[in-house]
């Protein structure tokens, strides 16, 4: 996967970890889950083998982050739909 491609998927890492963490008092908790199914949604039109590879830069991207987030960003793929069962 490109590098630009490598940092797309960060932004919507990113993207994701505000919409969960960000109090709620600063962002409707409704919005929030409404972005997520959006973001879940374009990912989960894509092919197979894009879906595998932005589940991969998932991953390898969560070594970027700490605890809770780091774990997080691993979950995504998963929480997305973009990961099969035992990859």
């Amino acid at each position: 996967m490109s590098s630009q491609s490598k940092q797309l998927v960060k932004v919507i890492a990113d993207i994701a970890i505000a919409l969960e963490f960000t109090d709620e008092t600063l962002i409707n908790p409704d919005v929030a889950i409404e972005m997520q199914e959006s973001i879940a949604g374009t990912l989960q039109s894509l092919d197979g083998v894009d879906r595998k590879n932005i589940a991969n830069v998932f991953e390898c991207i969560s070594t970027l982050y700490n605890g809770k987030i780091a774990d997080y960003v691993r979950s995504l793929p998963a929480n997305y739909g973009i990961k099969e069962g035992n990859d």
